[in-house]
Parts: structure tokens; sequence; C-alpha cells
């Protein structure tokens, strides 16, 4: 099954089925319905911090990071902020959301402004194993009405909270070995850079832009080829090094189609993201259709993940037994 076979599979399922769209609803409503939290004064203060580097004689030139533009940015972002926004899990779970990815639309009560670093990381990790617990009940819901996959389907109550518990820490288990794998990497590569910028300014700024350059594309291949890891959690139940394993195994066989899956797949939700944002003008109704439009959309794409994963599994398993035979 190819690209746009396993995207229409994906709608087809989704709308025989639309209460698979009752989840991020409420999710949405939730967001519409509870104050702001917003890290908007502990930017601002970051925001004075950059313009005091730039107003200072001592800056270092060149430098992209120490200019007037860094703290307008941080301004603005700190007026549209919200940590509620981990509630919802799109790069693991692809867990749709209209109010996260349109920040700037905001409810009726007023915002809980956050000025302590150590309350804003806090929050931040509550609210984001919260999202992990939601995207986890999102995804097997979705897998549950998929009718291919090797976990099982019909499920009582207790033993979908059970799996649903089980994926959730499996996801934080394999995300604390990711963000630990890379900062292995990060910090001695910094450490060096520290030292070469005391020997030699000129030569650390340069190991700086050699450095990121490779670290970012190197986090770029780390995420495409884990791509299918918590798909291959919750749709066939696997342990995490399993997951891992089959996530590297199918997109190395599957390079071309899974990249090709990705760049439709987010070309999709940009371009309905722009729409979806020109109806929020319409006050109180464009926000209702929106978020009705943009779930229907967000969950499509995602049901279209585990058919296509599925599907592609299938193919290679298939495969493998007549080269064998």
């Amino acid at each position: 099954m190819g690209v746009i076979d396993s995207i229409s599979t994906g709608y087809r399922f989704v709308g025989q089925r639309p209460g698979l769209l009752l989840l991020p609803l409420l999710l949405d409503a939730l967001l519409w319905l509870m104050p702001r939290w917003s890290v908007g004064p502990l930017l601002e203060q970051l925001a004075d911090l950059f313009r005091t580097m730039t107003a200072g004689a001592n800056m270092m030139e060149g430098n992209p990071f120490a200019s007037p533009q860094t703290g307008e940015l941080l301004v603005a972002v700190g007026q549209t902020s919200n940590l509620a926004h981990f509630l919802v899990n799109g790069l693991l779970y692809r867990v749709p959301s209209l109010l996260a990815v349109l920040p700037a639309i905001k409810g009726g009560h007023p915002s809980v402004e956050i000025d302590s670093v150590a309350t804003a990381i806090l929050l931040s990790l509550l609210f984001g194993l919260a999202g992990l617990l939601i995207g986890a009940t999102y995804m097997n819901l979705l897998a549950r009405s998929l009718p291919i996959g090797e976990s099982q389907k019909a499920l009582s109550i207790n033993s979908l909270a059970r799996r649903v518990v089980r994926h959730w820490l499996r996801t934080i288990g394999f995300l604390v070995i990711v963000v630990f794998g890379l900062l292995m990497i990060y910090i001695p590569g910094m450490l060096g850079i520290t030292v070469l910028t005391l020997i030699s300014p000129a030569l650390g700024s340069g190991a700086l832009l050699l450095f990121g350059s490779f670290f970012g594309g190197l986090v770029i291949v780390i995420l495409l080829f884990l791509y299918f890891v918590t798909t291959a959690m919750v749709l066939d139940d696997l342990a995490i090094g399993h997951a891992v394993r089959r996530s590297i195994h199918l997109v190395r066989h599957n390079f071309w189609h899974t990249l090709g899956f990705i760049l439709l797949t987010s070309l999709i939700s940009l371009g309905m993201g722009l729409l979806f944002r020109q109806i929020t003008q319409l006050h109180s109704l464009g926000v209702a259709l929106a978020t009705l439009g943009n779930t229907f959309i967000g969950t499509g794409l995602a049901m279209s993940l585990l058919v296509f994963y599925r599907t592609r599994i299938l193919a290679m398993q298939q495969g493998e037994s007549q080269a064998s035979a």
C-alpha cells in the first residue's frame, strides 16, 4: 500500500468511527476553559538580559542571540505562551489540537503569570507527563479501531487501562534514553567548544557553527529512524528495544516511502492549519468549526500513520518469508 493509499484508508476508517474524534475535542475544550499558564514574566526577564547584552560594549560581534530582535521575539512568545499546551503530544502520539497549533487563541479565563523558574519547570513536567498519558490513550483507541496489527483488539476497560499505563511508562523510558544519549554527545561537545573559545574566540565560533550543524543534523536523522517507535509500542505492544529495532528496520527498508509520508502529511497539516487560522477569525463559531475540522484532519493523519506502519511491516514480513522459502 502506497503513501496516498495509506492516507485515504486512514480517513476512511476515521469517517466510519467518528467517536475517535471525542478525546482530542475534549482536550481542546479543556484548553479553552482552563486558565492560560503563561511564562511571559520569565521570558520578559530573559529579553531584558538580551537587551543588556546588546547594549553592552563587550557584546560578541556576529552573535545572533545577542540582538534586539531576540528580545522582541521572546516577549512575543511570552504573550502567547501556555504551559498547558504540553498536554498535547503531537510529536510522539500525533494528538491534534487547534489551540496548541494556534496559541494566540485564548479562552475567557485570565492568565496565571508564572515568574519562578522552578515552578515553570515543575508545571512543564507535570503537564508533559499528563500529555504522554493522554497521547497513549488516544493512540490505543485508534489502534483498537484498526483491524490490522499484532496486539489484541477486543479489550475490557481494565485491560485497556493497563495497556495505556504500560505504553505510557515505556514512552517515558524511551524519552529518557534518547535525551540521555543526546546529552552524552552535546555536553562534551560544548565543553570542547568552551575550551577552544578560551584559546581563540574565532576558532571557538567556527567550532560552534560546525558542531551546531552536526548536532542538528544528528537529531533529524535520529528522529527519522525512530519515527515509528511509539506506533510499534502501541499497535504491536512491543517493548522499548524491540520497538526501536523495528522502527529502524522499517525506515531503512522503506526510506523514501517513509520520507514521502512524513513530507506529505506535514504538508497537509500545514496547509489545513493555514485554512483553519482564517476560519478562526469568525469569532467563537469559527473557532468551533476550525477545531472540529482540525481534529478530523489530525485524527485521519494519525490513523494513516498506523495504516502505513502496519502495511509496510506486513509487506516486509511477506518478502522475508518468500526470500527464505
